[in-house]
């Protein structure tokens, strides 16, 4: 298996400063430096505008937790790999490429909510709700995500991140990260994979991590709690932003290594998605929930969502994402689309559901 054999390469070739523990990881940290010369971040961008009308509860990370043990100044997080996980690790697969196929008894193992933008773009912005959503079994994951891309007749090239319950992965729900450079054929050190699991990721932050669990998760009817992040193309590396910083970098040379230097998502992206996902290790139907296992049309304190979605024109001008969403099986997920709102929400949607069966929560 190379993506077992590319992780545990990449962990013997740590330098460990530092191992420290929280409720959901153990944090291997290493000098900053040590990952080779850091890229500058891009400027921060100006916070997006609140809706005094839903009231939202800053989440709390695992690392700023009172009383949680840090490495030292310098230093930046690595979470450890679960060994059933990376035995029996899932990958994510693409999207369908158009939105609105709706009724499909089996998709396979992965049913999506979905949205997909052909258009130039340096990244895209949006925020999205904390819930845990409940999963079949501990192999499968549910997850809510941006991803940009790069499609061409040399294939598609992503960066993807989000928020997702993948219990073999780590613990609680968390913060993800993954990319392919060859259109989800291969994975491994710059080729493809989740987080920092293999070569590629280039963690800057201290706090903030692909892998990061929060203390504060959404509840139906309660405290509801969201992440913004960010993808931005800057310098010819992809930065992420979560919540108020810049976390780290997928390198763009990674990305024109596989077309041999020619057009990649190293110069831009072309197709901008948002969207619910689900991957299934069971039979043709799944009780897994998406968002917070609520149908879209329950609105806000119940369904899940994923607000204030623009992508960054190449002109570094923010525009609203008016995509069509579609739905995989609307009796199992479904959404509710809000384009261009004209609310301090911009273009947003409610989606998710509770799978078969119809009980949210299993």
């Amino acid at each position: 298996n190379q993506y077992v054999e590319h992780a545990l390469k990449k962990r013997q070739s740590l330098s460990v400063v530092a191992t420290t523990n929280t409720h959901a990881n153990t944090i291997d940290w290493i000098s900053i430096g040590s990952q080779g010369k850091i890229a500058k971040a891009p400027p921060l961008p100006p916070a997006l505008p609140q809706d005094p009308t839903k009231k939202v509860g800053r989440p709390v990370a695992e690392l700023e937790m009172p009383g949680v043990q840090r490495g030292p100044a310098g230093t930046v997080p690595i979470p450890r790999l679960n060994a059933t996980y990376l035995a029996n690790v899932r990958q994510k697969q693409a999207p369908p490429k158009k939105s609105g196929i709706s009724k499909r008894q089996n998709s396979g193992s992965h049913w999506y909510v979905n949205a997909n933008m052909n258009v130039n773009n340096h990244g895209g912005n949006w925020v999205m709700s904390m819930f845990k959503a409940f999963v079949n079994n501990g192999a499968d994951f549910s997850l809510l995500q941006a991803a940009v891309a790069y499609q061409s007749s040399a294939g598609l090239q992503t960066v993807e991140a989000g928020w997702i319950n993948y219990p073999n992965q780590v613990s609680q729900p968390h913060i993800f990260t993954y990319f392919t450079t060859d259109g989800y054929t291969g994975s491994g050190t710059n080729i493809g994979g989740w987080n920092q699991d293999v070569g590629g990721w280039v963690q800057v932050d201290s706090t903030y991590f692909p892998g990061t669990a929060f203390s504060s998760i959404a509840t139906i009817g309660g405290t509801q709690y969201d992440m913004t992040m960010q993808w931005q193309l800057y310098q010819g590396n992809w930065w992420l932003l979560v919540i108020d910083r810049f976390i780290g970098y997928y390198p763009g040379s990674m990305f024109s290594a596989a077309t041999n230097g020619g057009a990649s998502l190293a110069q831009q992206s072309n197709l901008i998605a948002y969207y619910g996902e689900l991957a299934q290790s069971e039979g043709p139907v799944t009780t897994t929930d998406m968002g917070s296992g609520k149908f879209g049309e329950t609105g806000f304190g119940n369904s899940g969502y994923i607000h204030n979605m623009f992508y960054i024109d190449t002109n570094g001008n923010s525009q609203d994402y008016t995509a069509t969403f579609g739905d995989s099986d609307s009796s199992k997920w479904n959404h509710r689309a809000f384009p261009s709102s004209g609310t301090s929400w911009g273009s947003y949607v409610y989606l998710g559901g509770p799978g078969a069966g119809g009980v949210t929560g299993g």
